[in-house]
């Protein structure tokens, strides 16, 4: 609306110009300016009218000039927030992964206690329901493709999405999964309750020795020798790393769970959780040698990380008001992020700096963007 002001402004004084100097064509010439500012320098030895006109209003490509920076300010102006996206579901949704911005997938389980699994897709316009195959509680999603995509959940359950239905997998445990994470279609990991860890090779899962008996809520890696896997303390640690062949305990910033892994390399990886008396929320970061502290803040649990890069990270959890939390990380110091949420945020997924999606409970879906 600011925009279509500012034009109409232009061009009124362009039509005043042109009727002080009793032509048409440097009316023309000024709104063309007002709407196009890479206009060549040539228009103005056009023709002798455009010089004539110039001469008349000497202030009026000084007003347009105005108009138009006015224009780009207004343009400028319009900053990224969060706004919420209507998902079409009360569903408490657990996670979020994407192969695109118009191939959005969102898990999690019926809130009403149906115990329904609930898989809801975006299409880049709009929010659907999908029919998930399963009536369990859904945790984790990850896809190698848009018609490869893996969701893990509770007693076992794995499904898998060759784009066009979800099907079951046969995952050889009963246990709980809460999260799924692979290089590739043919090396896919699945962490869950004690210690479960599970891994897919293209052909079926196996079950992995972990050397943990504590739950495991997140996994993430770099490459098939690069995995890190987190979850309840033992022992002292909450952080597990798999070098291609076996899974080994590593020292971390003392806490008792971390929930959420995610990283852009080997040498730089964020883990997210909450610890201590009363509650705060903690983050950790990996340089490759050692975990350390990034921020604790106060009566909050956060649950999943993403970014796209490392001085773009997004954290979600919620706070002592059990409203949506979400800090952001410009890679020197976390802060909050206003984003409307009044209930917990468990998911956080994007696909640049200007598209990320956040999931939570009571169906709550929000969209990060200009």
């Amino acid at each position: 609306m600011k925009r279509n002001s500012a034009l109409f402004v232009v061009l009124a004084l362009a039509a005043l110009a042109g009727a002080i100097a009793c032509g048409s064509s440097g009316g023309s010439r000024h709104a063309s300016r007002a709407i196009d500012d890479d206009a060549s320098p040539a228009d103005d030895d056009a023709s002798p009218a455009d010089d004539d006109n110039d001469d008349s209003s000497p202030d009026d490509d000084d007003d347009n000039d105005d108009n138009d920076n006015n224009d780009d300010n207004d343009n400028d102006d319009v900053s990224p927030s969060w706004s919420a996206m209507t998902s079409g579901t009360t569903a408490n949704l657990l996670n979020v992964w994407g192969s695109s911005d118009s191939d959005v997938f969102a898990v999690g389980y019926d809130s009403a206690g149906v115990g329904t699994g609930v898989i809801v897709h975006y299409n880049g316009a709009a929010w659907s329901t999908m029919a998930s195959a399963t009536t369990v509680e859904l945790n984790g999603v990850w896809g190698a493709a848009a018609t490869d995509v893996f969701v893990a959940g509770n007693v076992g359950v794995i499904l898998h999405y060759d784009g066009a239905a979800w099907s079951a997998m046969t995952s050889g445990t009963t246990y709980e999964l809460y999260s799924v994470w692979g290089t590739a279609a043919t090396d896919v990991f699945a962490v869950g309750v004690a210690g479960g860890i599970l891994h897919y090779d293209g052909s079926a899962w196996s079950t992995m020795a972990s050397g943990t008996v504590e739950w495991l809520y997140g996994v993430w890696g770099t490459s098939p020798s690069d995995v890190f896997a987190v979850g309840e303390q033992a022992n002292g640690y909450t952080v597990f790393h798999y070098d291609g062949s076996t899974w080994s305990t590593m020292a971390s910033a003392a806490t008792p769970n971390l929930f959420g892994l995610w990283g852009t390399s080997a040498t730089d990886v964020f883990a997210a959780g909450a610890g201590g008396t009363p509650l705060a929320g903690v983050i950790l970061q990996y340089d490759g040698a050692t975990w350390s502290a990034t921020t604790n803040a106060a009566a909050m649990e956060l649950f999943n990380l993403w970014g796209s890069s490392s001085t773009d990270v997004f954290a979600v959890g919620y706070n002592a008001a059990y409203t949506g939390v979400i800090l952001h990380f410009d890679g020197a110091s976390w802060s909050p992020m206003t984003n409307g949420s009044t209930t917990w945020l468990t998911g956080v997924w994007g696909t640049s700096a200007l598209d990320v999606f956040a999931v939570g409970w009571n169906g709550t879906i929000l969209h990060y963007g200009a």
